[in-house]
């Protein structure tokens, strides 16, 4: 009985793994690191982890968790409720709809492909805050966070690969 019960909690804790990664990556973009001017510019590590995990495991990654997280980004970000949730949903369906292209290829392709889905959510999130502040805001922060995004990308991406390795390997 008792071994069952391991069972049930050892696989609840890989089925999880997506979404609990997703939402420490997330909660690490908004931390005050000790680097002059890095908050406005930090890279969307939570979009790192929503693009790898919604390519590698959809099963376990649903659109749901994709708007929870996005809110929660919001929520932490202070922008309009909503807007990141929105993105980030519309973000996990482009990515699943294309995952063909990107699931099996090689790393470089991946990298691609994330490189074409975050310029496209940045720009749109703020095109969004252009038009809900109904004001220009400066474009250049938006370009240094989503180049951060695209040297940075292999790290965070390293890190998922090894702990998807650990817990879903057969084994």
């Amino acid at each position: 009985m008792l071994d069952v019960v391991w069972q049930r909690l050892d696989s609840g804790a890989r089925r999880s793994l997506p979404f609990v990664t997703t939402l420490v990556f997330t909660l690490l973009g908004v931390v005050a690191w000790p680097l002059p001017h890095f908050g406005p510019v930090a890279p969307p590590l939570g979009l790192i982890a929503l693009y790898y995990w919604t390519i590698h495991r959809p099963d376990l990654f649903r659109p749901g968790m994709a708007f929870t997280i996005g809110l929660l980004s919001d929520i932490i970000n202070f922008l309009p409720p909503g807007l990141s949730a929105l993105l980030f949903v519309a973000a996990h369906q482009l990515v699943l709809r294309q995952r063909r292209f990107f699931a099996g290829h090689s790393f470089l392709m991946t990298w691609f492909g994330f490189v074409l889905m975050m310029s496209l959510v940045m720009t749109l999130e703020w095109l969004l805050l252009c038009l809900i502040r109904w004001q220009g805001l400066p474009f250049f922060p938006v370009f240094m966070q989503a180049l951060l995004a695209m040297v940075f990308f292999p790290l965070p991406c390293w890190l998922l690969i090894r702990l998807q390795r650990m817990a879903f390997s057969q084994g």
